[in-house]
């Protein structure tokens, strides 16, 4: 085995030429957009005018939770099936298509009780019903 003579440099050593290359492609980017800037503002020319309409109104929902008991609420009190379902229907005929219906239930809630709801929301003309899950 050979042992080596040359004794080794302890430290160390930057190699800023990667740096370089990035500052240099910066600055040539920004001369670029720079003189794509000033050339469009030379060019007068009359914008035209957009017609101020109202923003259309932000979809209306109705929120049903069932809780693992098997409770449905909307908002923070109780409700039974009877008053969901005409809440249901009141909403698709005041709303129209921008009705949403979104059932948040418990995972150990079964679908026997969400699908009464369902049903009501397709005989009531809702197409925008969701429920929620976790994706793992």
């Amino acid at each position: 085995m050979k042992i080596p003579t040359r004794r080794r440099q302890h430290g160390l050593r930057f190699n800023i030429t990667p740096l370089i290359d990035v500052v240099f492609l910066l600055i040539i980017f920004f001369l670029a957009a720079s003189h794509f800037a000033r050339s469009e503002s030379q060019i007068d020319v009359t914008l035209p005018e957009a017609t101020h309409e109202e923003p259309a109104a932000a979809p209306q929902r109705l929120v049903i939770t069932i809780t693992p008991d098997g409770v449905l609420h909307v908002g923070s009190r109780s409700v039974e099936f009877a008053s969901v379902d005409k809440m249901i229907v009141s909403g698709f005929a005041e709303h129209g298509n921008a009705f949403e219906v979104h059932i948040r239930m418990d995972r150990s809630v079964e679908y026997a009780l969400t699908e009464p709801i369902i049903i009501a929301c397709a005989r009531a003309g809702v197409r925008n019903v969701s429920v929620p899950v976790l994706l793992k």
